[in-house]
């Protein structure tokens, strides 16, 4: 199969679906209410069943996780201080500029980084087996990194609610379904524990719906997305999401020596645009509304041709 052919059958299921949340939203056939239930949903029952599922059945190849964890949470950080200078390059507002670093490196993982790593290494046979098996891995850790930062990076911020802040963060942090689902699945895979029939089935046909209903979300939230802030700083952030963060990712694999297989997933999960649970942390805590829901917006219309470039560098 060339490049190209790869590269479209990865990428179109996931924009055709995108665009179908969107359309389903702009007719009116979901409404946002029923949008919020999807996301709901998906984010508590669907993903959660669907990790564990996967989870459980894998053999996840813990040996090589070292590496891919370290480039990273390195990426991260590195996309992080890059942002604060950015920010200060750009004159951006105390009160606006720990909005503009969080709509930096925190990405979308869960609802554009899965689907797409599983499309991507869907046709590898056992190879795809291993690496998925590490995607799932990854999560755990990328979790807590984004949102103990995510945090940290708010309250350092100015103009920001402080009071409890920190103490309902960790309270979130650790009812986190996604982060429990990775605990859950993994202590499974690791003691051997197979799942009886009737949960493998269950967990199974319920991760099914999963996928799909994320990216529906996902378009049907670009919808109803609107820009209000500043335009400029929102796509400033948004490049260095979609660009710096790969680029630096892609170096730092390549000086510790990932596999192609790695390296493509680790590429795939730092291409992801801003995550849209930043929206709703930014206005937890009093952060620049505006701006979040910019930078999320052209992120992810971005995030597309962003992804064209990562798989044309990495297959």
């Amino acid at each position: 199969m060339s490049l190209i052919a790869t590269i479209i059958n990865i990428l179109a299921p996931v924009t055709l679906i995108i665009a179908l949340g969107w359309a389903l939203v702009r007719t009116g056939f979901l409404s946002a209410r029923a949008l919020h239930d999807m996301n709901r949903l998906t984010y508590w029952v669907g993903l959660p069943s669907l990790l564990v599922y996967r989870t459980a059945a894998s053999s996840p190849e813990i040996g090589t996780m070292g590496g891919v964890l370290i480039v990273g949470f390195a990426t991260t950080l590195i996309g992080a201080l890059a942002a604060v200078i950015v920010a200060r390059v750009l004159a951006i507002p105390l009160e606006s500029r720990s909005t503009f670093v969080l709509g930096v490196f925190r990405g979308n993982l869960i609802f554009v980084g899965l689907p797409i790593v599983l499309y991507a290494f869907s046709g590898l046979g056992e190879a795809a087996a291993g690496v998925e098996s590490s995607l799932l891995l990854v999560f755990g850790p990328m979790v807590v990194l984004y949102n103990v930062m995510a945090v940290l990076v708010l309250l350092h911020g100015g103009g920001v609610k402080r009071n409890d802040a920190l103490s309902a963060a960790m309270r979130g942090l650790m009812t986190n379904p996604i982060l429990i689902a990775c605990i859950v699945g993994l202590t499974l895979s690791w003691t051997a524990t197979e799942l009886p029939m009737l949960a493998e089935r269950t967990l199974s046909a319920i991760g099914q719906m999963a996928l799909p209903l994320a990216l529906i979300c996902i378009g049907g939230t670009l919808h109803t997305t609107r820009v209000h802030g500043s335009l400029r700083w929102a796509v400033v952030g948004s490049l260095m999401k979609l660009l710096l963060l790969p680029a630096v990712g892609y170096l730092l694999a390549v000086q510790l020596g990932l596999t192609a297989e790695h390296t493509l997933l680790l590429l795939i999960l730092m291409a992801c645009p801003s995550a849209t649970a930043s929206y709703v942390l930014v206005r937890q805590m009093g952060g620049d509304e505006p701006l979040a829901s910019g930078t999320i917006l052209v992120s992810h219309l971005l995030a597309i041709p962003a992804m064209i470039v990562v798989l044309v560098v990495a297959i």
